[in-house]
């Protein structure tokens, strides 16, 4: 399943993008405006149905989507922040961790979806491989002033993936998933525009081109993530006729991106892994093979 490791890139391709930002200077919130722009009109290119928008959803599904557009704004402001100020591994762990509350949903909802030991064991496994990956012997007063940070990520990011996984299981069919992340995205914008309208050094980095260029390359990323992630959730086993498993699918991409995350913020930012971060790296590995055959 291609949709599974394209979202997985997409989503460390944001937290790199957040940390390159950092290093030129730039305001999140400008690019995280941006990024908006461009996921939304990704959306609306990509969209191949026919007729309005107002005859492929119901009220209730739009009111959903205008709930869950401003989240993402919320809590994508609150990831940049952690990325520059607690590093990519740190942050990969706060929003990772999270995966616990969509698995938790995915079983709950989704009929095919059952906890066997086998999924049990892998779930587990890939959670302490989070641990282990990201563990860092910090200054116990830097870890305190940081910690609601990650709490807020927890908590934020769970309840996206699992509004995610409603909405995939409802409504958003594969034809309908680029208008479903054209609707979001462009609340997002929305919400955005009223955020950086009350900051003058937002508005003020619009006018160059480098925060350009850097929103438009974390608004593909974002998109990216999104679009392919309901693909995933979407697909079919050709091979079985069933369709793949939300609590599987999740873990994978989540521990994916940790993986991900570690050895990016390795190769281009110095965040030199520990013997406990490989070893939490190699069991990854492990807990992905699980998964992958629960």
């Amino acid at each position: 399943m291609l949709y599974l490791p394209l979202c997985i890139l997409s989503s460390a391709v944001i937290l790199v993008v957040f940390k390159i930002a950092e290093r030129m200077k730039i305001n999140t919130l400008s690019i995280i405006l941006i990024n908006y722009i461009i996921a939304c009109l990704a959306g609306f290119f990509l969209f191949r149905g026919e007729g309005a928008f107002s005859g492929q959803f119901s009220p209730g599904s739009i009111a959903f989507m205008v709930c869950l557009g401003v989240l993402l704004v919320v809590v994508f402001r609150l990831v940049g922040l952690s990325t520059q100020r607690a590093g990519i591994a740190a942050t990969s762990v706060a929003s990772k961790m999270s995966v616990v509350l969509p698995i938790l949903f995915s079983i709950w909802i989704d009929p095919h979806d059952k906890l066997t030991s086998t999924k049990l064991a892998g779930i587990v496994v890939a959670l302490v491989a989070v641990i282990l990956s990201v563990y860092r012997n910090d200054n116990p007063r830097d870890s305190l002033r940081k910690i609601y940070l990650p709490v807020l990520i927890f908590f934020g990011i769970g309840v996206i993936d699992s509004s995610v996984k409603y909405a995939q299981a409802t409504f958003v069919t594969n034809e309908l998933n680029p208008l479903f992340n054209f609707v979001i995205f462009g609340v997002a914008f929305i919400a955005g525009f009223a955020m950086v309208a009350f900051s003058k050094p937002a508005l003020k980095d619009l006018q160059h081109l480098k925060t350009w260029l850097v929103g438009v390359v974390l608004g593909l990323a974002n998109f990216g993530s999104m679009y392919f992630m309901i693909a995933a959730l979407n697909h079919i086993n050709p091979a079985t006729g069933k369709p793949a498993q939300g609590s599987v699918v999740f873990g994978i991409n989540n521990i994916g991106v940790v993986v991900l995350g570690v050895l990016l913020g390795y190769t281009f930012f110095k965040e030199r892994p520990t013997r406990l971060n490989w070893s939490g790296i190699a069991l990854s590995v492990v807990a992905i093979f699980i998964l992958m055959n629960s």
